[in-house]
């Protein structure tokens, strides 16, 4: 058994031992439960955590390197490094989760009823964006959140009216209110609180495949300042 070989085993038994506690501090169950019983007691109150079964896993190996020592130093099995880091890492989102707050803040850039598409169709040209927050205004200040309009959503509207007219269309002279409701009927945005994982919002987009962007505010309110944004795009790009 080498030095490198006892560090394995410490680094994977600590960060097992520091889930263990940290799962039953959070789950406010009794310290003689199994590791087993609070990882899934666990994942059936948080559906949106996805570790539950590699933790299982690590359950048996931890068994078998404690359980089954015989001799002080001497363990019948090491840990890959691969598994080490792996519930390393695990031990860390657990414990300290990042955040909404510190993956997607950032100015939100919003659109009211009365812009036009015109309007839209540019700010997409230049700043290469797809979703817009549509909200009425009072002093510069959003007041109301009317939905979010998206490309497919413009898309779908340019469609039915190249369909139905001749003519060409003066997109200076429509406005976003016009637009706005040849969107998917159901809901293609959610508001979500600050502090909630970034793990968690990964979850909404794959349980919703309509949800289009994640609206940021200090506590999920639709009525509170917009303080950042998350898209399916975002979301393929977070390593978590």
């Amino acid at each position: 058994m080498t030095p490198h070989d006892l560090d394995l085993i410490e680094r994977f038994i600590g960060a097992f031992n520091a889930i263990d506690l940290h799962l039953e501090n959070v789950l406010k169950v009794e310290s003689h439960s199994s590791f087993r019983s609070l990882v899934d007691l666990y994942a059936k109150r948080n559906r949106w955590w996805k570790h539950a079964d590699q933790l299982r896993i690590f359950a048996g190996l931890r068994n078998v390197i404690v359980h089954d020592k015989i001799e002080a130093y001497k363990y019948v099995c090491v840990p890959a490094e691969e598994s080490v880091a792996s519930i390393e890492k695990i031990r860390d989102s657990l414990i300290n989760p990042e955040k909404a707050a510190t993956k997607f803040r950032r100015d939100v850039v919003t659109i009211t009823p009365d812009d036009s598409l015109a309007t839209v169709l540019k700010l997409i040209k230049d700043r290469q964006y797809s979703q817009f927050p549509v909200c009425e205004r009072a002093q510069e200040r959003c007041v109301k959140f009317v939905g979010l309009l998206t490309e497919n959503g413009i898309t779908r509207w340019l469609a039915q009216r190249a369909a139905s007219e001749l003519s060409l269309i003066e997109l200076s002279k429509v406005p976003v209110a016009e637009v706005l409701p040849v969107q998917e009927q159901r809901p293609n945005y959610q508001f979500v609180a600050q502090d909630m994982p970034v793990e968690q919002i990964a979850y909404l987009f794959h349980e919703n495949t309509y949800l289009e962007a994640v609206l940021m505010t200090q506590h999920g309110g639709e009525r509170e300042k917009l303080l950042g944004i998350a898209t399916r795009g975002d979301i393929l790009r977070v390593d978590y």
